[in-house]
């Protein structure tokens, strides 16, 4: 691979910087749902899962849709016309977003009553409206972040989501427990969250046109320009920010079909109304460690993008196929190896975060897609990358299609398993359907057989010794909540440990794929000293 294969290493960089906020962020967002679902209840929970994907949704859009495809246009004008159009460009996608999510705000906010009786509980109708301003603070997080991303600056995404997480949890706890202090019922808790919600991304806005202000010291308008540049990308910001969304949006999209189907099909199928919904709130609390798993996956589909664009228009087609290997390769590692974990280690975790084992079941088959959901992501990215974006939004409607369908037949059935069943067979014939159009156009390698051979044996054996210390757990003692945040912590550190051993002893990666990773350097020399002590034993004998 040489020189030429690192030669964006500083783009790889600026991924794992972004992860690491990202991963803060997510730990943070499921780590509230515990004091949140104390305090709210199971039907807490679910009142604010139920719009909490208009929020979720909206966030993405604002972190990895348009940035990326603002960061696409802006690496394209670099290439073919200087650095001097990329701020009017930035300035024709701000006007752009505004008018088009005036207009979501618009439509959210006075759609409210009819949102509610589709999800069929009207007494959502003021949480909707709740949390229907943060669609006016897109514009913001998206330009301000797709610019820097495209001049390869990811500080700002990485400060501002970080800040809008903190900012968002600590309201929501604040604002709930004032209100189930004053004797509130779930609603208004919920509605609190979403409070809490709207300020966090307020948080994080003011810190972007705060960076933009003190960078850019004056803003510079050729006015004339930037109507040129809105005219050119008006349609493409909008159609292609949205397309480009979809991946990451996976989650949010399959929460939103269960949000207006789960707790409706249950009570009419005979299940009480009330409890339906305190169903539908254990459902959810699997949703938020669904997450840890995809955080890389999600970061590379930001940063995979215009990496692979910037090869492609150089002409360095090699080295763009050799990014999309390890990005498909390494996803796949990180989401099988998260999956095996969480299967094994649910009931722990689920006592550690929620008081009790409700929903372990569901939890169990709902961690199968976290094998699934970071392919999807990162090769939807690939496939964006290489202009195709009719192929993933194609492929994830048809998963989302299969859930919906599966959702109606299964959850009368098997209630809150049977949607967990749903998401695994929608997200496993999307994630199949986009690798089969990335290896049949050549847009990446395929992975050998003796790698898959030497990672599955990985995955096995820290299965194996997971497995292996939870039975240990079990037989010695009965959970409570301190001893199951003992087992599940444990075998969290031990499985990663275990991962990052194989990494070096398995030769999962080259040196020069190591270099791309977090401590990089760091793994190379283990590497390297691995491969001496090899040489040394040779001769010796």
């Amino acid at each position: 691979m040489g020189t030429s294969y690192i030669k964006n290493k500083r783009f790889w960089k600026g991924a794992f910087f972004v992860t690491a906020a990202a991963f803060i962020g997510k730990v943070l967002s499921a780590l509230y749902r515990v004091p949140f679902q104390n305090m709210a209840g199971d039907q807490g929970l679910y009142v604010y899962q139920q719009i909490y994907p208009i929020y979720g949704a909206a966030m993405i859009l604002s972190m990895y849709g348009f940035p990326v495809i603002l960061s696409k246009i802006i690496v394209e004008n670099t290439v073919n016309t200087g650095e001097g159009a990329a701020k009017n460009t930035a300035y024709a996608a701000f006007i752009s977003l505004i008018l088009f999510h005036v207009f979501l705000f618009l439509l959210a906010f006075a759609g409210a009553p009819w949102i509610a009786g589709w999800m069929g509980d009207a007494n959502l109708e003021r949480l909707i409206r709740s949390i229907s301003p943060a669609l006016l603070l897109i514009p913001v997080f998206s330009v301000v972040r797709g610019y820097y991303q495209g001049i390869g600056e990811m500080r700002p995404t990485a400060v501002s989501h970080l800040l809008e997480q903190v900012i968002r949890v600590s309201a929501i706890l604040t604002l709930t427990a004032f209100t189930v202090w004053m004797g509130k019922n779930a609603y208004a808790a919920g509605q609190a969250a979403a409070a809490g919600s709207v300020l966090g991304s307020i948080g994080g806005a003011v810190y972007l046109l705060g960076f933009w202000f003190w960078k850019e010291k004056a803003i510079r308008v050729s006015w004339g320009e930037t109507l040129k540049r809105l005219k050119e990308i008006h349609g493409k910001m909008v159609i292609y920010g949205i397309l480009t969304a979809c991946g990451a949006m996976v989650f949010i999209l399959y929460q939103l079909v269960d949000a207006f189907t789960a707790a409706r099909v249950m009570a009419a199928n005979g299940i009480d109304p009330d409890q339906a919904k305190n169903l539908k709130g254990v459902f959810d609390r699997g949703q938020p460690l669904l997450q840890f798993g995809t955080v890389l996956a999600a970061t590379f589909s930001m940063t995979v993008v215009p990496m692979i664009q910037q090869e492609e228009l150089t002409g360095t087609r090699e080295t763009s196929r050799r990014y999309a290997s390890l990005a498909i390769r390494l996803t796949w590692f990180i989401g099988t190896a998260a999956a095996i974990g969480l299967i094994i280690i649910a009931e722990p975790v689920n006592i550690m975060l929620f008081e009790n084992e409700k929903g372990t079941g569901a939890m169990q088959i709902l961690a199968v897609t976290l094998i699934f959901s970071g392919i999807i992501m990162v090769t939807g990215a690939i496939l964006q990358g290489q202009n195709c974006f009719l192929w993933p939004a194609v492929l994830l409607l048809l998963g989302l299609t299969l859930k919906l369908t599966a959702n109606l037949i299964l959850i009368p059935l098997f209630d809150i398993h049977g949607a967990a069943a749903a998401t695994v067979a929608g997200m496993a014939v999307t994630a199949a359907g986009n690798t089969w159009v990335i290896y049949h156009k050549k847009y990446a390698y395929f992975p050998g057989i003796a790698w898959l051979v030497r990672a599955g044996a990985a995955l096995a054996g820290m299965g194996a010794v997971i497995f292996v210390l939870k039975y240990g757990c079990d037989s010695f003692m009965e959970f409570t909540r301190l001893s199951a945040a003992g087992t599940a912590l444990s075998a969290a550190v031990l499985g990663v440990m275990l991962q990052v051993s194989a990494v070096i002893h398995l030769s999962l990666f080259t040196k020069e794929e190591g270099m791309l990773l977090p401590a990089g350097n760091k793994l190379v020399n283990r590497m390297e000293r691995k491969e001496q002590n090899r040489e040394n034993r040779a001769k010796r004998k």
